[in-house]
Parts: structure tokens; C-alpha cells; sequence
């Protein structure tokens, strides 16, 4: 039965079958059992979210999103701007200024013409959110896939410059 297609077809499911757990995950899985393949996509719509993989548009139900593309994701960061400015600040200022971190340690330089400005502001502790969902159509997306059937989209790419 060597070139017999159907008996190779019975070897490769049941080897396939062997290491599958209970859920059909492979008792293998994170040591290279199934073999994950890159995929370049492009976004065809970003509500409701499909990308064309390899021709194919991938319905919503077949993509996986990294969480920091998706709206409402959040996470911790402290932000510091060396050249920043303070706009739009009215009326006279009188005696030191205080912060809910206490007194002004210089960090506030001048007022002028209603403007305050400052040669460095660091907020040590923010939490920024993705106000919308980081993809539109047209993006170009690397995605990870074990069986073309769902794909992980782990990040948007563009063209080196």
C-alpha cells in the first residue's frame, strides 16, 4: 500500500489524533507540535473587522486581535516631555504655585500673555486608553495561524522607511 494515497491519508490523521488532548489541543502544544505560519493580511473593514489573508476575507469570527489595537485597551505609563507648554491659562497668579504633589520646584518658568511655560513636565503615573480601534481599512497586518482557519493578529506593519 505504499503509494496508495488513502493509506497515507489514515497515517496522517492518526498521527494527528495521537497527541490531542481532550479539547483537541495538542498534548505537545507550545513545543512545536503544530507548526505556527506568518501571514500578511489586509484590512477590508474595521467594523465589523475583516482581513483578506491570502486572497480569502476572514470573517470576524476567524480573527484573534492583539489587545492593544482594540478600543478601551489601557495601560500604565509615565510620560515626560522635555519642551512642553501650559496654554490657555487666564488671570493673574499670585504668591507660589502648588501641585497635588506639593510646591512648584522651579519646573514652572514664566507667565506671559495668559500662557504658562514650562521647561520639563513628567507625569509620573497615567493610565492611557485606545479611544478607537488602532486598524482601518487598507492597514497591512502580520498574522499568526496553525491551520488557516484562525488567525492571530499581533500587529499592524508598515513600510521601513
Amino acid at each position: 500500500m505504499e503509494g496508495d494515497p488513502y493509506a497515507r491519508w489514515v497515517e496522517l490523521t492518526r498521527g494527528q489524533s495521537s497527541d490531542a488532548g481532550p479539547a483537541g489541543d495538542s498534548a505537545q502544544a507550545g513545543l512545536g507540535a503544530a507548526p505556527a505560519r506568518l501571514r500578511l493580511g489586509r484590512v477590508v473593514s474595521a467594523v465589523p473587522l475583516t482581513v483578506r489573508v491570502a486572497g480569502i476575507v476572514q470573517p470576524t469570527q476567524a480573527l484573534r486581535i492583539n489587545e492593544r489595537l482594540v478600543k478601551g485597551a489601557k495601560w500604565n505609563t509615565k510620560t515626560t516631555s522635555p519642551d512642553s507648554q501650559y496654554n490657555g491659562l487666564t488671570g493673574p497668579i499670585y504668591g507660589p504655585v502648588t501641585t497635588p504633589h506639593g510646591m512648584s520646584t522651579g519646573a514652572l518658568e514664566q507667565l506671559t500673555d495668559g500662557q504658562v511655560h514650562s521647561t520639563d513636565t513628567t507625569i509620573g503615573q497615567a493610565t492611557v486608553e485606545q479611544l478607537s480601534l488602532d486598524l482601518e481599512e487598507g492597514d497591512e497586518v502580520l498574522l499568526l495561524t496553525e491551520d488557516d482557519q484562525v488567525f492571530y493578529i499581533v500587529m499592524k506593519v508598515v513600510d521601513a522607511v
